[in-house]
């Protein structure tokens, strides 16, 4: 069976193939991978785990390619390597999953069957990170009919990801934490504050403090980019007590304390396995 299959190399989405000349069928994606490293004491029974995470995987699939003669197999042979071998990780996506991506690097590009008119390719791809990311970020639509898809843990709740409160939920929908030394995670938060403005994870513990004032009526905005606090647009790690907030896996329970006429934005990307 023919499935679409679609690269995100750095300029934006295309499907690379070609109707009658370049098709892509049977894509196998591998099992998550657990690794988990134990300790064992002299006197004590079995072991402890002291350390543990999800390795990389592979997407495995084949292309057909067609064609009229040697000479544009050959030409075609090349062209598909250079689709897939460009120096640097990209993503794909496919219609078995389509609210997915995938950041990848090839690993290997093997011709397993030839004919007079078609030749078949067997192509695996290094998922490196460990996870799938969703397309659609937390500030987009949650449409079922286009990014999104039923296995995306996505709760009957009407989450937000914007508010104009001070207490709130910021519900991770992944099967991973969202760390922002390891991912994309921008909070933005607008408001009259007299200093010390602090955003308080509660489930995790996690606060963040921005000691100066700031004023949104006068232009001002404070922004978690990553690990880079700004303030309108320009780092100010110096103003602030150096700590980073964490999404975990389901609820957050949020707090903005020391702010008033509050909104914040928390736009992030959920993680699968």
């Amino acid at each position: 069976m023919f499935y679409s299959v679609c690269l995100d190399q750095g300029h934006g989405w295309f499907d690379p193939q070609i109707k009658r000349k370049i098709v892509f069928k049977n894509i196998r994606r591998q099992k998550p991978i657990y690794e988990v490293e134990y300790e064992t004491f002299s006197g004590s029974n079995g072991s402890r785990e002291v350390n543990s995470a999800y390795r990389p995987f592979m997407l495995m699939f084949e292309i057909d390619i067609f064609f009229d003669n040697e000479h544009e197999r050959e030409l075609m042979d090349i062209e598909l390597s250079k689709l897939f071998f460009i120096n640097k990780p990209y993503y794909i996506r496919y219609d078995l999953a389509p609210g997915l991506r995938f950041l990848v690097n090839p690993v290997e590009l093997d011709v397993i069957e030839t004919d007079s008119s078609y030749q078949t390719y067997s192509i695996g791809l290094n998922v490196f990170r460990g996870y799938a990311e969703s397309i659609a970020s937390s500030l987009e639509d949650f449409s079922l009919e286009s990014t999104w898809q039923f296995s995306q843990g996505l709760a009957s709740e009407n989450y937000s990801y914007t508010h104009d409160t001070s207490r709130f939920i910021i519900f991770n929908a992944g099967d991973f934490t969202v760390d922002p030394r390891e991912h994309d995670l921008r909070i933005k938060v607008e408001g009259e504050s007299d200093g010390q403005l602090n955003i308080f994870n509660r489930t995790t513990g996690e606060r963040f403090i921005y000691h100066p004032e700031f004023s949104t009526r006068r232009g001002d905005w404070i922004e978690l980019d990553g690990v880079y606090p700004k303030r309108n647009g320009v780092n100010r790690g110096i103003d602030t007590n150096h700590a980073l907030i964490r999404l975990v896996p389901g609820i957050n329970d949020i707090e903005l304390q020391n702010i008033s006429r509050v909104r914040s934005e928390w736009d992030f990307r959920f993680l699968y396995k």
